[in-house]
């Protein structure tokens, strides 16, 4: 779907050749063609609907038309100006008709913008985010593409700009027409420099004449050929103003007779023949953010060296030595590049033997060939999502345990990483421990191999052990506990309280972990679920947490003042802003767990009300976050405040972090569990697949190799390290997905690798010492004797210590 010739654009041109390279490279694929059209064009046999630009009607019409013809897959070609509507926005309302349709497409990016306006981002975010697959030419356009929020990195497949493979080879002087030859025989045998498509202020013609003036008088006899009629949309606005404007400033310059303008829309032997009648390619354009250009591809193609102005395309194909790249607007370092390529011959001989290595792998049957697998990826996904059930998702990787048996110790869980290697000096902290005695009974419930099941048992005998350690009569706990065994804070309230009762309420309503831990859990739960209450005060994450925890263990009387006051909450802020159905004014961190505590706590109480309020705000932010178009963006650095514009959250490159990605796929199973809605199930799996590459970077944080999981994620990459809060966040996702069914892992599982010896044998002795001194107090119930810091300064703390 593009326009197509006889309408004469690029983007035309570029249409008809790969349909005909497509042809040549396969023979399984049968191409028909939707013409975006403005002025009545007469098309071919192969065009099948034609859509009038500018009418919105002839868009959804056109989607059924595919859907009577049996098309399976549609490759629309997207560049700013070609489709009707504000910022090209009819566009959507074929792909709304194609996905009720059943018919997946493809987005091929023509330009992708480093600073789309608030309109052209909306327009082309909501395109990308229901497309099979984005393509883009160049890896620069892919990062950019990423870096502005306009489609996520897994979507984004680079396919190189083709060249047809008449522009490998000059044809036969006799087979061109008489003015043709006539100017080659001008040009024959000095410096020639040629520029060719359609004409605009945009191509900077008028920049390269300037430059012209200077090579000159170094080079007298250097020729430069304009090849391209204006463009229709230029001649249709101001007529043949900019061309006029060049023959005259050639003539105001006396360049009369060295340059040379061919008014015409060429066939493609005649454009390789001018191109292997010329020693360097020009292209002056003036927009830096011009992600491709057809008429380059087409002179690398020919084995042509370049000098061009820096836009984006041009610096990504002339890094290699293809050329040269001078600034935008720059008349005279463009002068000084040509002039120094005139005057090397064994630089001009470099940059021709580069130009001809790309010719190597630019010719259209190669590009054709990945765009037809990209074809057969996409049909062969689309039937085997058809071939699901509503609520099935994909295999799971094999269970490896490998890195948190190598984070875990007889004291716990390290809380960091440097990469892959725990951090001794990072410590222990009860917001961890309590995390992994959750993912120790879930690996019970799922049922795993001999190893595994011991593993998690023993897991939850160390985790229950630290949690009463961590206790205080008085009715608080302690967070933070040093390598050295010494606890590094005051007793106090927060979050970690919140997550140990959630904890402590899996470890209690869960039947397959032992009696012997059963009880000691219940019997803290006893002491800290009257507590609970208080706990929303601190954060209604604190009140959630423990929410969840009441929840599964199924103690409705502590349950019920925490739901009411998140409900509250929830009423509150909706009624004082109906579009943010929210909590909170903002969405900070673990932002899903508010939606799921409520849920749940709801369903313990069966307050169907409440529950239908939670589900809709779990609706909301799937919206908020892009999920609902498929690819989650988790809230960043940059916390998203009501009111405040969405391009600021989108902008932000700080860290995505999987603690999020877990919260809203365990937040979709439970309600999916509530609702039995295969939406919301097929929304956790692609929750859960961000861990996998199903996000903004197409980056995998788990790893495979180990089990571990990086600790966030950037515009572009994966944090290197590898710490316990995400290796146990990918867990609690994995299992929540595995304890419903929606998930299913190969067989046989992974086995775990052995206790790792990676430490210094130095600090693994020393720390024996001060875990015999633990271990000795854990019936009493870790009396903690040690000091906490008196402040947060340092000698406080190193006093502490």
């Amino acid at each position: 779907m593009s326009t197509y010739l006889p309408r004469r654009c690029g983007l035309a041109t570029y249409t008809a050749d790969l349909r005909e390279a497509l042809g040549v490279a396969t023979d399984d694929l049968e191409t028909v063609v939707v013409a975006i059209d403005r002025d009545g064009h007469t098309y071919g046999d192969e065009v099948v609907a034609t859509i009038n630009q500018d009418r919105i009607e002839d868009y959804s019409a056109a989607a059924r038309v595919l859907r009577e013809a049996d098309v399976q897959v549609v490759l629309i070609q997207h560049e700013y100006g070609i489709f009707g509507g504000p910022d090209g926005s009819h566009l959507l309302e074929l792909t709304r008709a194609l996905n009720a349709c059943g018919i997946a497409y493809l987005l091929t990016l023509h330009t992708v913008l480093p600073h789309p306006s608030p309109g052209q981002a909306a327009t082309l975010r909501a395109l990308c985010a229901r497309a099979a697959r984005v393509t883009v030419f160049t890896e620069t356009a892919r990062r950019v593409a990423i870096r502005t929020g306009i489609a996520a990195g897994h979507q984004l497949v680079v396919v190189p700009h083709g060249a047809p493979d008449a522009m490998r080879q000059a044809p036969d002087p006799a087979t061109l027409r008489p003015e043709l030859r006539d100017l080659l025989d001008t040009v024959a045998g000095k410096p020639t420099l040629t520029t060719f498509g359609l004409l605009g202020p945009g191509k900077g013609i008028d920049i390269a004449i300037d430059a012209l003036a200077e090579v000159v008088n170094k080079h007298p006899d250097t020729q430069y050929i304009v090849a391209g009629s204006t463009h229709p949309e230029i001649r249709r606005e101001h007529g043949e103003r900019y061309r006029e404007g060049l023959h005259e400033q050639a003539k105001r310059l006396g360049l009369g007779d060295n340059v040379h303008f061919v008014d015409a829309f060429l066939e493609l032997d005649e454009l390789s023949a001018i191109l292997h009648a010329s020693t360097l390619f020009v292209t002056p354009y003036r927009q830096p953010e011009q992600i491709c250009s057809g008429a380059l591809t087409f002179a690398l193609g020919a084995g042509l060296p370049a000098v061009s102005t820096s836009y984006s395309y041009a610096e990504d194909m002339l890094a290699g030595g293809a050329g040269r790249v001078v600034p935008i607007g720059d008349g005279a370092a463009l002068a000084t590049e040509i002039i120094d390529l005139l005057t090397d011959a064994r630089a001009l001989a470099a940059a021709k033997s580069v130009a001809e290595s790309c010719a190597a792998w630019l010719p259209w049957p190669a590009v054709a060939a990945r765009e037809a697998d990209l074809f057969a990826e996409v049909v062969q996904q689309t039937q085997a999502a058809a071939a699901r059930p509503g609520h099935a998702t994909a295999a799971a990787p094999a269970l490896n345990l490998a890195h948190l048996d190598k984070l875990t110790d007889e004291i716990g869980i390290l809380q960091f990483s440097r990469g892959p290697n725990p951090d001794p000096a990072s410590g222990y902290c009860v917001d961890d421990v309590a995390r992994l005695a959750i993912v120790a009974a879930d690996l019970l419930a799922v049922g795993t191999d001999a190893k595994q099941t011991a593993q998690a048992t023993r897991w939850l005998r160390q985790s229950v052990r630290f949690l009463i350690a961590a206790y205080d009569p008085a009715g608080s706990m302690h967070n933070v506990l040093s390598y050295g065994g010494t606890w590094q804070d005051w007793p106090h309230m927060g979050d970690h309280v919140g997550r140990t009762v959630w904890a402590l309420g899996v470890l209690v309503g869960t039947p397959a972990v032992p009696d012997d831990i059963r009880r000691p859990a219940a019997a803290l739960l006893d002491d800290l679920g009257p507590r609970t209450a208080a706990l929303p005060d601190l954060g209604l994450r604190a009140g959630a947490y423990a929410l969840i925890g009441l929840a599964r263990a199924g103690r409705s009387d502590q349950a019920a003042p925490l739901l009411r006051r998140l409900d509250e909450a929830l009423v509150e802020t909706s009624a004082a802003d109906p579009a943010w159905r929210w909590f909170e004014s903002e969405l900070t961190y673990d932002n899903a767990r508010l939606a799921q505590a409520m849920l749940l706590g709801a369903a313990l109480l069966e307050d169907d009300d409440a529950a239908g309020r939670a589900v809709a705000a779990l609706d909301w932010y799937v919206q908020h976050v892009g999920l609902a178009d498929g690819t989650l963006r988790c809230v960043g650095n940059h916390w998203h405040r009501r009111g405040e514009s969405p391009a600021l959250w989108l902008a932000d490159d700080g860290d995505e972090q999987p603690i999020d990605a877990a919260a809203i796929t365990e937040a979709l199973v439970d309600a999916w569990q509530h609702t039995a809605d295969p939406v919301l199930a097929r929304l956790a799996g692609w929750g859960y697949a961000w861990f996998l590459g199903r996000n903004r970077a197409g980056a995998r944080l788990y790893v495979d190799a180990s089990g571990a999981c990086h600790d966030g994620l950037s515009a572009t990459e994966p944090n290197g390290n590898q710490g316990a809060e995400s290796t146990l966040a990918y867990y609690q996702a994995l299992l929540s997905l595995l304890r419903a069914g929606l998930a299913a892992l190969p067989h046989p599982v992974v086995a775990t690798a052995p206790v790792p010896t990676s430490l210094p044998v130095t600090t693994m002795s020393t720390k024996a010492g001060n875990h015999g001194r633990i271990v000795g107090r854990a019936s009493a119930g870790f009396s903690a004797t040690a000091t906490p810091p008196r402040s947060r300064t340092t000698e406080g703390h190193s006093d502490a210590l």
